[in-house]
């Protein structure tokens, strides 16, 4: 009964935080991966064609520890379909660097030829996505290929890009999209970004951050973060006394059984060992139950999980606890004088 009581304790302990604590990380998650996806780690640098910014600057910033993308594009030329009358001229840009690895830098692309996103491509009336364009300057432009666009580029759809091989040093990049490996790590890049522009009047080079965005994930992040932190401090604190009192009940019930223990040899380590390790087993066994129960009923109810990791964490952090919680009655037993114990009726 003691033993089941333990397991009890224990898988419930483990339920609370999982619908409490649990449901606030997954919550939180989502939350983050919505201010995640609006680009709080992005930033936009905007220059003009005789502000300074070439390839060279590009290739600066490639060394910059924290940037996790870096993407430069040149002066913007209109281009259009001439077999499509009606249909709308879309903004090529000249590409210089990665865009999500895709062939915008492969060598086999020929400076006269261009990737469109499906956007474009249905805005120039490119039904199988490839075709002939005509851009405002006079050149005849091939688009080869789709482009898939990254989240840090939705802001340039309809996207189409003519990837430059092997750009000269000096040619302009009228826009920088630089983003951080992390939102904590928005202003250190943006300050290196600035670093490395050149000097330029004034309004000739604007430089756009996310770093509100990133204030309020740091702020939604470390506000739930304490809720749950104390949240889950305070059931492992009475889950812990929970299973104190009643390990101290069974040392009270078994103090003949552990005097008895005790007058045959058994020295008070072993008796502190034996029962933390029993304690520790049906926490385990507490844990497992606990937590695969309610991870059953959130997925059968259709509620947000938390990850793996917080799982496991729970789990651990529960044995742990009910183990500490033992120390203190097994050491009571341990204590216990052998021949007082059997001479009680």
């Amino acid at each position: 009964m003691a033993s089941m009581l333990t397991v009890f304790v224990v898988g419930a302990m483990c339920t609370a935080v999982l619908l409490t604590t649990g449901r606030t990380v997954a919550a939180e998650q989502a939350v983050l991966a919505e201010v995640d996806a609006a680009g709080t780690r992005s930033i936009v640098v905007r220059a003009v064609v005789d502000a300074g910014v070439t390839v060279t600057t590009l290739e600066r910033l490639r060394a910059v520890a924290g940037v996790a993308y870096l993407a430069g594009f040149g002066p913007v030329v209109d281009a259009r379909n001439p077999t499509v009358p009606g249909t709308a001229a879309v903004a090529l840009r000249p590409a210089y660097g990665l865009v999500e690895q895709g062939p915008a830098t492969a060598d086999s692309w020929a400076s006269q030829t261009a990737l469109a996103s499906p956007a474009a491509a249905a805005e120039l009336g490119l039904h199988d996505g490839t075709g002939a364009l005509l851009a405002g300057d006079g050149q005849e432009v091939v688009v080869t290929g789709a482009v898939v666009t990254p989240s840090h580029l939705t802001f340039l759809e309809p996207l189409l890009i003519a990837p430059v091989v092997a750009p000269g040093p000096d040619e302009p990049v009228t826009l920088l999209v630089v983003v951080a490996e992390s939102p904590g790590e928005v202003a250190a890049v943006e300050a290196v970004v600035r670093d490395l522009l050149p000097a330029a009047e004034p309004g000739d080079v604007t430089v756009e951050t996310s770093a509100e965005l990133a204030a309020v994930r740091s702020a939604i992040a470390g506000e739930l973060g304490t809720h749950g932190r104390s949240t889950v401090l305070g059931i492992l604190v009475v889950s812990a006394l929970l299973v104190t009192v009643n390990l101290l009940a069974v040392v009270a019930m078994r103090r003949r059984d552990f005097g008895r223990r005790r007058a045959l040899g058994a020295t008070r380590s072993f008796i502190v060992a034996i029962i933390m390790l029993q304690v520790a087993l049906l926490a385990i066994a507490g844990a497992s139950l606990g937590t695969v129960a309610t991870l059953v009923g959130l997925v059968l109810s259709q509620s947000p999980l938390p990850g793996v990791l917080f799982s496991l964490a729970l789990g651990t952090a529960a044995v742990l606890a009910a183990t500490a919680a033992a120390v203190v009655p097994a050491i009571i037993a341990s204590r216990r004088d052998p021949l007082h114990e059997l001479r009680l009726p």
